[in-house]
This record gives C-alpha cells, sequence and structure tokens, in this order.
C-alpha cells in the first residue's frame, strides 16, 4: 500500500493477505491506496465460492509471504445459489483454510459475512438465513484455529439484522459508506495494541515432513476420489467437483453413457486426470470444449464423454479403458497424462505406478482386519492415532523404495513407459484409435508470470523438469517409431504453452479457460485426423482412397 501518514509501519509484523470474495475484491477496491503495497495484498475474487478460495489459499500466502490473514467467505456461494450452498459445505472449506493458515503460522482474522436486508426485492428467494447460520458458527469455532472473529454485523446492521439502509442501495450489496465503516471496523481489529507475529517453533526434519504430510492428508476427499472397482478411485455418484455433479458411473458427464450406441454417433472418450474434469462447467471442460469445436468444424454427430479421474495415473487409466470403456465401441479415444504419474510419487504414495495414496487403504485394512493382532479391537480410533499409523507407513515405504534417489526416478518414469506400451497394444487388440497426449506443463513455459514462479519449491520443480524431459524423450520415440501405426498417436502437449506471455498456469499443471480452450482446439484437430485414419482403413475407405487415386491419374 502507499506508505501511511506516521513513519511507523502499520502492521509491523508483516504483509497482510486480503482474502475473499466479491466483498473483500470491493472493499479493496475501494480504497486503493491503502491496499497496493508491500504491507497489504487484496487477494478478493469476485463470484468465488468457498471451496474456489480453499484451493488457492495456501499458494496466495506462501507466493506473497503473507503473515496475517484477513478472510471473508461464503457470502458468494448464498447469493449466487449457483450451486446451491449449505452450511457444511461452506464450514468444511472455511475449516481447511483455518487449518491452512494456522500450519503456516498465519495471524488469522475472520470477518463476518455482511447482512442483507431480506425484504430487498434483491434479495428475493435468497437463503439467506445460511448468514446467520455461518456467521453462528464462525463466532463459536474460529478461535479453536487460534484466528480472531470480527463481528461485522455491529456497524452494518440494523437492530434485527437487516444490513442499514444508509450502507446499500439495493439492500444486498454494500456501497462506499457500507464498505468504509466495514473497513474501519477491521482496522480497528487489526491495528489493535498487542498484535504480533506468530512465530513457528523450531522443529526436526521429520516433524517438518509430518507437517507437510498432514496439510495433504487433509485433502483426501472421498467425493472426488472414491473407490471404484480395477481403477482405484472415480467421483462419488452424487457429489459434484466445483458445483459440476457426477453421473451415476462417477464421471462428470450431462448423463452416464449407454452401452449401446446410438445409431449415427461419433462416440469420443477422453481419460485423464483432474485437469480433464476442471472446467467448472460441463460445457468448459476439455471434452465438453473438444465436442463443441468438432461440431463446429462440420462433425455434427461428436458425442464426447468425460472420463477423467481426480488424480489418475497413466496406470489407471490403461485399466479404465481396458475393463470398462472399450465395451462402449469408441470411435476414438483421447487420453491426456504425465504429471501424475511422476509429482504423485514424490508427495504421495511413493511406490512408483501405484495410484494415488494407494498404501493409506492398504495400511488401514492390514490394521483393522488383521486377526492375528489384537491391536485392532483395542484401538480407539482416534484421529491422532489415524495420522501415525498412516505416516510411519509412508516413512517405511519411502525407505524402502529407496525415494528421491536416482534409481527411484528411473522407475517412476519406466512405470510410466510400461503403461504407455500396454496403451498401444490395447489400441491394436481393439482397434481403437488411441491419441496418447504428455500433458502441458508450466515447466516448459518460458515467459513466467510472477505467481507461475512460484508453483512449487525449486528441489520439486528441478526433479519434475528432470523427469518431464525423459517423458518428453519417450514421447518422440514413440511418435516416431509409431507402433501399430494405424490406431495410435504419441503426442507432446508439455510446450503448448512455451511461448505464450499471459499468465496460464496456476499450478504445475492445471491452466486458466483461455488455454484450455487453445489446448482443446488441438486435439480436437487431432481427433479428426484419428477419425480420419481409421476411416481410411474400412473397405469403404479403401475403395474411396483408390478411386481418389484413379481420379487424379
Amino acid at each position: 500500500m502507499s506508505a501511511p501518514v506516521s513513519d511507523k509501519p502499520l502492521f509491523p509484523f508483516g504483509p497482510i493477505l486480503f482474502f475473499g470474495d466479491s466483498v473483500t475484491a470491493e472493499l479493496t477496491a475501494e480504497t486503493p491506496p491503502l491496499f497496493s503495497g508491500p504491507q497489504t495484498v487484496a487477494r478478493g475474487i469476485a463470484g468465488q465460492s468457498t471451496r474456489d478460495m480453499a484451493r488457492r489459499l495456501r499458494s496466495d500466502i506462501a507466493l506473497y509471504g503473507a503473515k496475517g490473514l484477513h478472510l471473508i467467505g461464503g457470502r458468494d456461494d448464498i447469493l449466487t445459489r449457483d450451486p446451491a450452498p449449505s452450511l457444511d459445505g461452506i464450514v468444511t472449506d472455511i475449516t481447511a483454510m483455518l487449518r491452512d493458515a494456522r500450519d503456516l503460522y498465519v495471524r488469522t482474522w475472520v470477518g463476518s459475512i455482511p447482512p442483507v436486508d431480506p425484504a430487498a426485492p434483491a434479495a428475493a428467494a435468497l437463503p439467506l438465513s445460511l448468514i446467520g447460520q455461518v456467521n453462528a458458527w464462525l463466532r463459536d469455532h474460529v478461535q479453536e484455529y487460534g484466528a480472531a472473529f470480527i463481528d461485522y454485523d455491529a456497524v452494518l446492521a440494523t437492530g434485527t439484522g437487516a444490513l442499514r439502509p444508509a450502507y446499500s442501495d439495493d439492500g444486498v450489496r454494500l456501497n462506499a459508506a457500507g464498505y468504509a465503516a466495514l473497513r474501519d471496523a477491521m482496522m480497528a481489529a487489526l491495528t489493535a495494541p498487542g498484535v504480533e507475529q506468530i512465530w513457528a517453533p523450531p522443529e526436526s526434519e521429520d516433524a517438518a515432513r509430518r507437517r507437510k504430510f498432514l496439510h495433504h492428508f487433509g485433502y483426501l476427499d472421498s467425493n472426488t476420489r472414491f473407490p471404484s472397482p480395477f481403477i482405484q478411485f472415480a467421483g462419488k455418484p452424487g457429489a459434484s467437483h466445483y458445483g459440476v455433479p457426477f453421473d451415476a458411473h462417477g464421471f462428470l458427464n450431462a448423463a452416464p453413457i449407454v452401452e449401446r450406441k446410438p445409431p449415427g454417433e461419433t462416440r469420443i472418450l477422453v481419460v485423464g486426470d483432474s485437469t480433464t474434469i476442471d472446467g467448472g462447467d460441463i460445457a468448459k471442460t476439455l471434452p465438453g470444449r473438444i465436442e463443441r469445436i468438432l461440431r463446429a468444424d462440420g462433425l455434427t454427430s461428436a458425442k464426447v464423454y468425460n472420463f477423467g479421474v481426480m488424480s489418475s495415473c497413466l496406470t489407471q487409466m490403461t485399466h479404465l479403458i481396458w475393463s470398462r470403456l472399450v465395451e462402449y465401441a469408441p470411435d476414438a479415444i483421447v487420453v491426456v497424462s504425465g504429471s501424475t504419474d511422476l509429482f504423485q510419487p514424490w508427495t504421495y504414495d511413493p511406490r512408483p505406478g501405484y495410484p494415488y495414496n494407494a498404501f493409506i487403504s492398504q495400511r488401514l485394512y492390514d490394521h483393522f482386519f488383521d486377526t492375528h493382532d489384537p491391536r485392532a479391537r483395542e484401538d480407539g480410533l482416534s484421529y491422532e492415532a489415524l495420522v501415525t499409523l498412516i505416516y510411519d507407513e509412508l516413512k517405511r515405504l519411502r525407505a524402502e523404495v529407496g525415494w528421491q534417489t536416482p534409481g527411484w526416478e528411473d522407475a517412476v518414469v519406466h512405470h510410466y513407459q510400461r503403461a504407455a506400451h500396454r496403451l498401444t497394444k490395447l489400441s491394436h487388440d481393439h482397434a481403437v484409435p488411441i491419441v496418447s497426449v504428455l500433458q502441458p506443463t508450466v515447466l516448459r513455459k518460458r515467459h513466467l508470470t510472477e505467481a507461475e514462479r512460484n508453483v512449487a519449491s525449486g528441489a520439486f520443480l528441478a526433479y519434475l523438469d528432470r523427469q518431464y524431459g525423459k517423458l518428453e524423450s519417450f514421447t518422440a520415440q514413440l511418435a516416431e517409431r509409431r507402433p501399430y501405426r494405424s490406431t495410435f498417436t504419441a503426442l507432446d502437449l508439455s510446450g503448448i504453452f512455451r511461448d505464450r506471455e499471459e499468465g496460464t498456469y496456476y499450478d504445475i499443471v492445471h491452466y486458466d479457460d483461455a488455454a484450455r480452450e487453445i489446448v482443446a482446439a488441438r486435439l480436437a484437430a487431432e481427433v479428426r485426423k484419428a477419425l480420419d485414419r481409421a476411416r481410411a482403413r474400412t473397405p469403404l475407405g479403401r475403395a474411396w482412397r483408390l478411386l481418389g487415386r484413379r481420379g487424379r491419374r
């Protein structure tokens, strides 16, 4: 921010992250001088749900070196109603953010959601009771995570709890006077005497690793990684991914695929990891975009199905195709892979080629169902005991496989290569055109924004750079040799954004909507080529090709 009138720093212990949805975005926009310098970082994004916020908080704290955090969240969930908000959902996301801030030793203030006038026309049919319910939970629980609660109703609400008329033009959104009142109450709390930085206690290397493990352990999400035969996980039927519901099979399709292909349908299946299901709307995912592009290009019979699975590695994708998808008579399959096979062994299950945290289910099953071990029947199932059980197994496995050694790195790549070779044979044996894609990565982007330069630690990025180089060489060899040339295509898109100057990635492999459209266009073009090659192999296609040659004589 611009320097205060006094020479004394406004926040002596370091920068404060002002984090949230439209409330924070509009608050910081109302007073640019206060939120535009090294002591304050404005990170409110209008329209964001608490789930969106929870995904980015930890990286924002690391990126800006925040020592303090002011958080308001949940208002946009409630006012947009898309998807339908719930107290449990909002509270779960806020709890995750409070844990992240606590684990990173960030001094935190959580503000109440500003009130709304229930009599205002703009408030009609809104689930306004949720505002009071969320605020009541915050008032009672944020202290458990070392945070302070700021009750903005004290200055913004009437005696009945409605938004004061002077602070809004429509009874729902704050006006300039409303934001000024909120800002004054906020600054009084943030600059109160005795507010100091939280210092992390000295810790051993193992304690630091345990703390990092606990962070990742907190993101084991059964909604997106639900047990599924043969492939470890799919989505949970009835649950959703950022508001997009999973179908009855656990995939992001408007309706589940049917086994018997409708007459005239050109059926394309897209298999991949979380990059395949990202987009916030079915039409904005990679498969949704590919379908739109193909139809606009004249292939009006195209129907593209999404078989992306959160955290899926190439071995899982191959099993999914073999065990389930070939029976649907696809005309082409696109497989997007690479990064998950590399970064999951570094952070999660360290065994090369294993699914996401497979060791956790194995360890728990072995512990609680070992009939020769009486400790299982004595275990009280405390959360701390559960964490210790799993973390100790993680350490044991890392030692067993030689985690982070050169041999371990080679084994990670070898398992990917072996899965890719299986994919080529599967393509040939079932006569299904498969386009196997090495997915884009921030590692190959030349023009990095500040956020892109700080997506991960130096050691982790160096590891990924080495490993991606090996996958790129392997993909080039596969494309050159073209095993089963008529059905299989190997495509390297790791550097598709090499010369793009705009901000593109928000972590190692996840990219924004504009970039998603670029990737979708390239994949749609490859699908057309694969379909054309497949048609040329049919008797009718060979006849047309022969006639075409004769016509050119």
